[in-house]
């Protein structure tokens, strides 16, 4: 009885093993549709998976047919795609290059008391361009109030002022002031609807967005307000309006900076403004950073 039970157990091993050999032979051919993961399931598995739908060692394989080739009217079609997309150009972004003070005749500047230190203490902007600078000015301001001073002392929108001179380039810088008001979010928008009602009186016009000039360490160290990381937020809360064709960014705090990222001191007073010498980094980074159609 002992002997016939180990007969058994040798017939039963024995059949287990060369089914699962079975099984493996044929994993790639006539069993990978029952084939799962052998980390998923013992090897056997699929041999019995397809002795279920009468699919055995011994049956006959037969491959899958292979994907028909691309017929001539789907090649066309890929043909028409790819030659109507090489008919749009892409947008190439401009770029900047290098001018002479000239390039300022047309342009109007519209900006805070930083921008009025511009027109004060720069004579080559100050006698070509066109100024539309207030202490304390803010972006807020610019879109809603009526704050540009007339010849007859009437008060007028900048945008009713731009109106009445010529001009293809407009350089902005405000955003100092307006830290500790508002939100991010709000900030732009203003900033984008100035953008918008000065691209509509003027279609062509180039616009360039001064950074918010950073202050001194010293400043920044010690107010929770007027700090430069604060100052850095508002910078890119209005990156996403450049598109390189109208709207261009000019980092200015590229010239101005120490190597830790805050106004050099020397460049400063009240660590805030330039110093009226101070001033002449920033037109030759004008200079420099011009786009000529």
């Amino acid at each position: 009885m002992k002997i016939k039970t180990f007969l058994l157990l040798i017939l039963v091993v024995v059949s287990g093993i060369t089914l699962s050999i079975c099984s493996v032979i044929n994993l790639s051919t006539k069993y990978q549709e029952y084939t799962t993961s052998v980390a998923q399931e013992p090897v056997m598995v699929p041999l019995l998976k397809a002795a279920a739908d009468g699919v055995y060692p011994w049956s006959e394989y037969v491959a899958p047919e292979e994907t028909k080739a691309e017929s001539s009217d789907d090649v066309a079609d890929e043909q028409s795609v790819s030659e109507n997309a090489d008919e749009t150009p892409a947008v190439k972004a401009k770029t900047f290059t290098h001018v002479e003070d000239d390039y300022f005749d047309d342009a109007v500047f519209i900006g805070d008391s930083r921008v009025l230190g511009l027109s004060m203490y720069c004579s080559a902007l100050d006698s070509r361009s066109t100024f539309f600078a207030k202490k304390s000015l803010s972006i807020y301001d610019i879109r809603d109030k009526e704050w540009v001073e007339t010849e007859d002392g009437r008060e007028i929108t900048v945008f009713d002022a731009l109106q009445e001179v010529t001009f293809s380039k407009v350089y902005m810088m405000v955003g100092i002031n307006e830290l500790g008001r508002g939100t991010n979010e709000s900030y732009a928008e203003a900033y984008k609807t100035v953008i918008d009602r000065i691209l509509e009186i003027n279609p062509n016009t180039i616009i360039y967005i001064n950074s918010i000039m950073h202050v001194t360490k010293e400043k920044s160290d010690n107010d929770p307000i007027f700090n430069n990381g604060a100052i850095n937020v508002r910078n890119a809360a209005i990156l996403k309006y450049v598109d390189y064709q109208h709207v261009f960014f000019l980092n200015v705090n590229d010239i101005l900076d120490d190597e830790e990222g805050n106004l050099k001191a020397e460049l400063s007073g009240d660590g805030v403004h330039l110093k009226g010498s101070c001033y002449e980094p920033w037109h030759q980074y004008l200079l420099y950073n011009a786009i000529v159609d």
